[in-house]
Protein backbone atom coordinates (compact mmCIF):
# COMPACT_ATOMS: atom_id res chain seq x y z
CA UNK A 1 0.00 0.00 0.00
CA UNK A 2 2.85 2.16 0.20
CA UNK A 3 2.63 4.21 -3.16
CA UNK A 4 -0.99 4.26 -3.18
CA UNK A 5 -1.33 5.60 0.46
CA UNK A 6 -1.72 9.20 -0.25
CA UNK A 7 -4.52 8.18 -2.48
CA UNK A 8 -6.13 6.03 0.92
CA UNK A 9 -8.94 7.94 2.07
CA UNK A 10 -10.32 7.21 6.39
CA UNK A 11 -12.57 9.55 8.41
CA UNK A 12 -14.54 12.67 6.89
CA UNK A 13 -13.12 11.23 3.27
CA UNK A 14 -9.68 12.61 4.24
CA UNK A 15 -6.75 12.66 1.51
CA UNK A 16 -4.04 11.19 3.89
CA UNK A 17 -0.80 12.32 1.75
CA UNK A 18 -0.36 14.68 4.42
CA UNK A 19 -0.36 12.46 7.67
CA UNK A 20 2.52 10.18 5.92
CA UNK A 21 4.66 13.08 5.21
CA UNK A 22 4.75 14.33 8.50
CA UNK A 23 4.80 10.46 10.08
CA UNK A 24 7.55 9.95 7.74
CA UNK A 25 9.46 13.52 8.78
CA UNK A 26 8.93 13.08 12.49
CA UNK A 27 10.25 9.32 11.56
CA UNK A 28 13.71 10.39 9.87
CA UNK A 29 13.70 13.06 12.68
CA UNK A 30 13.95 10.73 15.68
CA UNK A 31 16.01 8.29 13.67
CA UNK A 32 13.02 5.48 13.59
CA UNK A 33 12.24 3.19 10.83
CA UNK A 34 8.84 2.69 9.16
CA UNK A 35 8.43 -0.80 9.97
CA UNK A 36 5.72 -3.12 8.23
CA UNK A 37 3.71 -3.38 11.43
CA UNK A 38 3.93 0.26 12.22
CA UNK A 39 2.67 0.96 8.51
CA UNK A 40 -0.38 -1.87 8.76
CA UNK A 41 -1.18 -0.04 12.34
CA UNK A 42 -1.31 3.25 10.92
CA UNK A 43 -3.40 2.36 7.75
CA UNK A 44 -6.14 0.74 9.41
CA UNK A 45 -6.28 3.61 12.41
CA UNK A 46 -7.01 6.46 9.55
CA UNK A 47 -9.68 3.89 7.72
CA UNK A 48 -11.22 3.35 10.88
CA UNK A 49 -13.34 5.70 12.75
CA UNK A 50 -12.70 8.19 14.79
CA UNK A 51 -12.57 8.57 18.43
CA UNK A 52 -10.94 4.32 18.72
CA UNK A 53 -9.62 2.73 21.68
CA UNK A 54 -6.39 0.58 21.32
CA UNK A 55 -8.56 -2.69 21.59
CA UNK A 56 -10.84 -1.99 19.43
CA UNK A 57 -7.77 -1.37 16.61
CA UNK A 58 -5.85 -4.57 18.16
CA UNK A 59 -9.62 -6.23 17.43
CA UNK A 60 -9.60 -4.84 13.45
CA UNK A 61 -6.08 -5.47 12.51
CA UNK A 62 -6.25 -9.32 14.12
CA UNK A 63 -9.31 -9.70 12.47
CA UNK A 64 -8.07 -9.52 8.90
CA UNK A 65 -5.39 -12.18 9.96
CA UNK A 66 -1.86 -9.53 10.69
CA UNK A 67 -0.47 -11.12 13.57
CA UNK A 68 0.38 -7.94 15.53
CA UNK A 69 0.12 -7.75 19.62
CA UNK A 70 -1.64 -5.15 21.21
CA UNK A 71 1.55 -3.86 23.00
CA UNK A 72 3.01 -2.69 19.58
CA UNK A 73 -0.95 -1.25 18.67
CA UNK A 74 -0.18 1.06 21.95
CA UNK A 75 3.57 1.70 20.70
CA UNK A 76 2.28 3.13 17.44
CA UNK A 77 -0.48 4.70 19.36
CA UNK A 78 1.84 6.81 21.48
CA UNK A 79 4.15 7.49 18.71
CA UNK A 80 1.33 9.01 16.51
CA UNK A 81 0.81 11.07 19.60
CA UNK A 82 4.41 12.43 20.20
CA UNK A 83 4.12 13.17 16.49
CA UNK A 84 1.66 15.57 17.08
CA UNK A 85 -0.86 13.72 14.27
CA UNK A 86 -3.26 11.91 17.02
CA UNK A 87 -4.98 12.95 20.17
CA UNK A 88 -5.41 10.68 23.08
CA UNK A 89 -8.51 11.55 24.89
CA UNK A 90 -9.20 10.17 27.88
CA UNK A 91 -13.67 10.79 28.28
CA UNK A 92 -14.44 8.21 30.57
CA UNK A 93 -13.53 5.30 32.92
CA UNK A 94 -9.88 5.70 32.33
CA UNK A 95 -10.03 4.71 28.54
CA UNK A 96 -8.21 6.10 26.07
CA UNK A 97 -9.51 7.53 22.69
CA UNK A 98 -7.54 8.09 19.77
CA UNK A 99 -8.58 10.94 17.07
CA UNK A 100 -6.34 12.33 13.95
CA UNK A 101 -5.51 15.93 14.60
CA UNK A 102 -6.82 17.39 11.26
CA UNK A 103 -4.91 20.39 10.24
CA UNK A 104 -6.94 23.95 10.08
CA UNK A 105 -10.00 21.93 11.68
CA UNK A 106 -11.01 22.06 14.94
CA UNK A 107 -13.84 20.16 16.59
CA UNK A 108 -15.54 19.72 20.09
CA UNK A 109 -17.48 16.65 22.05
CA UNK A 110 -20.43 15.14 23.32
CA UNK A 111 -19.75 12.12 25.39
CA UNK A 112 -22.48 10.02 26.53
CA UNK A 113 -21.68 8.88 30.29
CA UNK A 114 -23.54 5.76 29.97
CA UNK A 115 -22.68 4.35 26.69
CA UNK A 116 -20.01 6.31 26.07
CA UNK A 117 -21.39 7.40 22.37
CA UNK A 118 -18.74 10.51 21.53
CA UNK A 119 -20.65 13.00 18.84
CA UNK A 120 -18.17 16.02 17.38
CA UNK A 121 -19.78 19.08 16.78
CA UNK A 122 -18.67 22.86 15.69
CA UNK A 123 -20.07 25.85 16.99
CA UNK A 124 -18.65 29.52 16.00
CA UNK A 125 -20.64 30.84 18.86
CA UNK A 126 -18.95 29.02 21.51
CA UNK A 127 -15.48 29.64 19.69
CA UNK A 128 -16.01 33.37 19.50
CA UNK A 129 -17.12 32.92 23.39
CA UNK A 130 -14.33 31.02 24.41
CA UNK A 131 -11.72 33.71 22.57
CA UNK A 132 -13.80 36.40 24.44
CA UNK A 133 -13.43 34.87 28.02
CA UNK A 134 -9.98 34.30 26.87
CA UNK A 135 -8.90 38.07 26.12
CA UNK A 136 -10.96 38.86 29.13
CA UNK A 137 -9.11 37.45 31.78
CA UNK A 138 -5.68 38.68 29.24
CA UNK A 139 -4.87 35.22 28.07
CA UNK A 140 -3.36 34.68 24.23
CA UNK A 141 -5.61 31.60 23.44
CA UNK A 142 -3.11 29.05 21.53
CA UNK A 143 -5.25 26.48 21.94
CA UNK A 144 -8.14 24.71 24.05
CA UNK A 145 -10.40 21.78 24.10
CA UNK A 146 -14.16 21.61 24.88
CA UNK A 147 -15.63 18.27 26.04
CA UNK A 148 -19.16 18.00 27.42
CA UNK A 149 -20.77 15.17 29.03
CA UNK A 150 -24.39 13.94 29.62
CA UNK A 151 -26.72 11.48 28.04
CA UNK A 152 -27.36 10.88 24.77
CA UNK A 153 -31.03 9.95 23.16
CA UNK A 154 -31.27 6.69 23.58
CA UNK A 155 -29.48 6.87 26.89
CA UNK A 156 -32.42 9.22 28.05
CA UNK A 157 -35.27 6.49 26.68
CA UNK A 158 -33.73 4.13 28.29
CA UNK A 159 -33.67 5.59 31.55
CA UNK A 160 -37.08 6.58 31.85
CA UNK A 161 -38.11 3.24 30.99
Amino acid sequence: MDKNRSKQTGNKGSDWSWFWENLDHYLARNQLKQTKQRKTIVEYFLTLHSHLDAEELHEAVRKDGHNIGLATIYRTLNLLTEAGLVEQKNFQDGKSLYEVILPNEHHDHLVCLDCGKVVEFENDEIERLQEVVAEQHGFELISHTLDMFGRCSACQKKKKN
